[in-house]
């Protein structure tokens, strides 16, 4: 009478495969996971710096200062982040009832992260509108 049945050899098999491949992947996605969430929260930041550029830009009485509002707001909200950004003021349309767009671009690094083989900046960028009061004095 055998008393060992087929494969009882192989008992724990799955136990190292879960180690060695399953392991490493589930690592991996975590990664991705916080990856993404640091790159969903930069956009926010963005748009939401953008915003208030473009609303201190709509505010100001001629186009050169609309575009040293928008620069001076963004500055202002990019304080203790270790960003480089840039603004780019958008005043074709600067009249009343018109609008002005502010676009934002920055570079962010990454590199804080560990992902292994990816660029440690990626420039990310942001753009809002915001309307200029038709019942505004000037312009």
């Amino acid at each position: 009478m055998n008393r060992f049945r087929w494969g009882a050899r192989d008992r724990g098999s799955v136990t190292a495969e879960m180690a060695v491949f399953v392991t490493p992947a589930l690592i991996l996605l975590a990664m991705f996971i916080v990856f993404c969430g640091r790159a969903a929260a930069v956009k926010i930041d963005l748009n939401a710096m953008a915003a208030a550029a473009a609303r201190s830009a709509a505010d100001a009485p001629t186009p050169a200062a609309a575009r040293t509002a928008a620069d001076q707001a963004a500055r202002a909200m990019a304080t203790g982040k270790p960003w480089v950004c840039t603004t780019t003021t958008n005043t074709g349309q600067f009249r009343r009832g018109g609008a002005v767009t502010v676009d934002v671009s920055c570079l962010v690094r990454f590199d804080d992260l560990g992902v292994a083989g990816m660029d440690a900046t990626r420039r990310v960028s942001g753009s809002a509108t915001a309307p200029i009061d038709f019942y505004r004095e000037g312009t």
